[in-house]
């Protein structure tokens, strides 16, 4: 079932899937917490609003994974353990809309990178359902 995961992601790439990240640069490096903390306050505030927004909630997602990976590789000090702050914020996201394809996308890779093989693999049918039209998964999308 592993191919069918790179065989999943190949498709998207080729059709263009990719998520809105919105006017932040949610990549970006700060080179502390607190101005990672500062960058991300607003995002943070809204998700305390309207913690049923699946766009707030994935950006806040990729926030976290993004600083974590970086905590990873060793390009900041800070971010161990941002890893589960941004799983709790993707399964946010899919809670309230299950079809997400973003955040169905993003939870896939961070399991990955874990490790955790049987949980990523049982997303793809998930993954192909959102990224695909209805016709060509001989059904409803969703």
């Amino acid at each position: 079932m592993r191919g069918l995961g790179a065989a999943a992601l190949v498709l998207l790439m080729l059709l263009g899937v990719a998520p809105a990240g919105g006017g932040q640069d949610l990549s970006a490096v700060y080179p502390s917490e607190q101005a990672f903390a500062a960058a991300t306050a607003g995002l943070r505030q809204r998700a305390q609003e309207n913690p049923r927004d699946p766009d707030v909630r994935y950006r806040l997602g990729l926030a976290y994974f993004s600083v974590w990976r970086q905590f990873e590789a060793g390009l900041v000090p800070y971010g161990r353990g941002y890893d589960r702050a941004a799983e709790a914020e993707f399964r946010a996201a899919l809670q309230a809309a299950p079809g997400h394809l973003g955040s169905l996308l993003a939870l896939y890779s961070l399991l990955r990178l874990r490790g955790q093989w049987e949980e990523a693999e049982a997303l793809l049918r998930s993954i192909v359902r959102a990224a695909l039209p209805p016709s060509a998964t001989g059904g409803a999308a969703r």
